[in-house]
């Protein structure tokens, strides 16, 4: 043991070195469980693909969450700034700067600090219990810096407390000393609500004393919206010490709205992996039912990339498409015949590419455009047509690719322009279609994504308002769709789209004295709009290999951010051996086979105490637990003595028979008469010497149960099944009851 170690240590920690047999591997990747289905040779290129889509869709995130904070990240930086900057107040008041943040959490107030080239610090209310500790947090936070010169050493008895607000004057004068200006001092308070009032009371004191030696200003963190928990909470004589100003940032189902619309419903946010109606509705649902914030959002983003990458093996291709090289010795690998040519598709991967767009090829075009089989041909000719095929599944996969995008593409362009002629009838006071854009914005986008009768709703709702337009609003509504259209891209087609729109919206406005044309016009304006949504609304499933970029109906791991605890850990409990083995079940066992797998022998120590647990009732008796448990351990004993014994007996016969065939060892001499005490007193001394072993191996025994009795019952009472009670002793309370096996 090292000598640093002591003996009143209470936990020491011994790292895993590894066993002396056990390979070294580097950079491999996890296998997932159930492999049915997949391709083992496609995980590293799916592990490179999900890098590179997860990459671009998170820094596109990122931008547009910058965009939306930039404004207020200014704001903060600008008001803090000019904290100090208020002259004519009857007294010094501490600058607060109170900040409504409940979705961004910790990434706002890094930015502002970052933007602020000033001393700063972040408390938590675990960091201010008392004042004592809640000082010494801004004192030693804000004064990082070192003496740059380490060689003057102070006595104790004149050095001043870390707690002590001179010390942090001391070290500011010493600050402004080796600088230029007097920068201000920010203290940022993270999850306000949570930090005691008392305490905050007297530090808002302490630090609105020292003003404008000491420049301080706070930066508070609230979930709620208005800075009402400051006037509630706090007196009025601590109030009179702030100078309380109040910065909102974007809050809500708007971030929600914004974040997915930038990254998923805007036609120029080409997304690698397009996301289905069952993952957007439990994006939105667990983002405005459970917990909103940013980092949720991004995180369950963020899974379901990874299940589409985990449950789909052709992902490899989301790309690129891999293309048939030819072998080293100049010929064409023979794909036919199972030979794989290094940087080609595999013959698996290619087979199941064909087998999903069969699957798809409803009319047999596809099949028909393949060249024809000539068995009969030679081998040179067989192999032309292999690569033939296996070049025209790969073109396939490339047409697919720019199809599925494309149908896509169309939705999103669909989807904003009816959005877009929604929000213009609705400002000139007409009601619509009965959106709801800040609540039910996602689930409109679904809507497309689905297609059905609902959208086809909605276009006969919307024909019937465009021929309702006047002379006067139809210029207006053509002019905001031109704009959007050239927001789209600039693309030909989008371009000549718009100067059609624009042709069309001058000839309105010079026929504004003619009335007689209205209905003419917005009949006209009405049935361009809907045939041109139409025309857009395609089906993505209509399309070969489409599981590779769009989702679909694939079910959100839910599990993984919402575990139900309580039954797995049951689970675990009562059926041990269904999660420690091969969860690949080829065949079903049979009922004998069941019967002996759930033998109560065969389970872990935990296990059987467990199912102990569950016979017992409200109050357990220590010792009749331990009983019950050492039945079974000797049941466990008897059960493996038994397996063993049949080797040993072999062994043993094994052993006799040689020495027999030599005459040697084998043969036993004949006992001699008056010489039968000796032999009589060396047996009974064996059996003395078989006694105490005897013995000694029953003690070791009943310590190693009772060892592993304890070590099972504090597994048990680590993971809250047993409670003790103080009037007995001997006996502990059950926890869980009603449990369903």
């Amino acid at each position: 043991m090292n000598s640093e170690f002591s003996l009143e240590e209470t936990t020491f920690s011994i790292p895993y070195t590894g066993g002396h047999d056990q390979t070294e591997e580097s950079n491999v990747l996890p296998r997932p469980l159930d492999t049915t289905g997949d391709l083992p040779e496609t995980c590293e290129a799916r592990f490179e693909a999900y890098k590179e889509a997860w990459g671009k869709c998170f820094d596109r995130i990122q931008s547009i969450v910058e965009r939306l904070l930039e404004p207020y990240v200014q704001a903060v930086v600008h008001k803090v700034e000019d904290a100090n900057i208020l002259p004519g107040l009857p007294r010094p008041e501490l600058p607060v700067i109170s900040i409504s943040n409940p979705i961004f959490g910790a990434s706002f107030l890094n930015d502002v600090c970052d933007r602020i080239e000033a001393p700063s610090t972040h408390l938590y209310p675990s960091d201010c219990t008392n004042l004592s500790n809640a000082m010494r947090s801004i004192v030693t936070g804000l004064a990082k810096d070192k003496d740059p010169d380490s060689r003057v050493k102070h006595k104790p008895s004149t050095s001043l407390a870390t707690y002590d607000i001179n010390y942090l004057i001391a070290w500011y004068r010493h600050l402004v000393s080796m600088r230029d200006d007097r920068p201000t001092l920010l203290v940022v308070l993270h999850n306000f609500e949570e930090f005691d009032p008392s305490v905050m009371q007297d530090v808002f004191y302490i630090c609105s004393q020292q003003l404008p030696e000491l420049p301080l200003s706070f930066v508070l963190s609230l979930s709620t919206p208005l800075p009402t928990y400051l006037h509630i909470t706090y007196p009025r004589s601590t109030l009179a010490h702030l100078r309380i100003r109040e910065v909102t940032i974007p809050n809500g189902l708007s971030v929600l709205n914004e974040i997915l619309s930038e990254s998923f419903f805007s036609p120029g946010s080409d997304p690698s992996i397009m996301l289905g109606p069952t993952a957007l509705r439990f994006i939105s649902d667990h983002f405005s039912r459970h917990n909103r914030t940013l980092d949720s959002l991004i995180t369950n983003i963020q899974l379901v990339y990874m299940k589409h990458f985990t449950v789909e093996p052709l992902t490899c291709l989301l790309h690129n498409t891999p293309s048939l090289e030819e072998s080293e010795n100049g010929s064409e690998g023979n794909l036919s015949e199972g030979e794989e040519t290094p940087g080609s598709p595999s013959p698996a991967l290619l087979e199941t590419i064909f087998e999903r767009i069969v699957a798809v090829d409803k009319k047999g075009q596809f099949l028909g455009s393949l060249p024809a089989d000539e068995s009969s041909g030679s081998a040179s000719q067989r192999r032309k047509i292999a690569m033939d095929i296996s070049q025209r599944v790969l073109d396939e996969v490339d047409t697919s690719r720019l199809a599925v995008r494309a149908v896509y593409r169309s939705k999103c362009i669909a989807f904003n322009i009816i959005k877009l002629v929604h929000v213009c009838l609705a400002s000139e006071g007409l009601r619509v279609l009965g959106w709801d854009l800040e609540q039910d914005l996602v689930e409109i986008f679904v809507k497309f994504l689905e297609g059905g009768e609902t959208v086809d709703r909605w276009l006969r709702q919307l024909a019937l308002i465009l021929r309702k337009l006047s002379l006067a609003q139809i210029p207006r509504v053509l002019t905001q769709i031109i704009e959007k259209v050239y927001s789209f891209s600039d693309s030909e087609e989008d371009v000549a789209v718009a100067e059609l729109l624009k042709k069309v919206r001058n000839e309105v406005l010079a026929e504004q004295n003619r009335p007689d044309l209205r209905e003419e016009r917005a009949t006209s304006l009405s049935e361009w709009v809907i045939e041109t949504i139409k025309g857009l609304l395609g089906r993505i499933e209509d399309h070969p290999l489409w599981e590779i970029w769009y989702t679909g109906d694939m079910p959100f791991p839910s599990e993984l951010i919402n575990p139900s605890t309580r039954a797995s850990l049951l689970s675990g409990l009562l059926r041990p051996l269904a999660f420690t083995s091969n969860p690949v079940v080829v065949v079903a066992p049979t009922a004998e086979e069941e019967d002996q797998e759930d033998s109560l022998w065969k389970l872990p120590d935990t296990s059987i105490l467990f199912h102990r647990y569950l016979d017992s009732g409200r109050m357990i008796n220590v010792y009749d637990w331990y009983e019950a448990f050492q039945v079974v351990l000797e049941t466990q004993r008897e059960e493996l003595i038994k397996a063993k014994a049949p080797q040993k007996k072999g062994r043993k016969g094994r052993e006799s028979k040689s020495p027999k065939k030599k005459g040697k060892a084998g043969s036993e001499s004949p006992r001699k008469k008056g010489k039968g005490k000796q032999p009589q007193v060396e047996e009974e001394d064996d059996e003395e010497e078989q006694g105490e072993a005897g013995e000694e191996a029953e003690e070791k025994w009943k310590l190693e149960v009772q060892a592993r009795f304890i070590r099972a019952l504090h597994e048990l009472d680590y993971l809250g099944f047993i409670k003790h009670t103080k009037r007995r002793v001997d006996h502990v309370l059950r926890t869980v009851f009603e449990i369903h096996e």
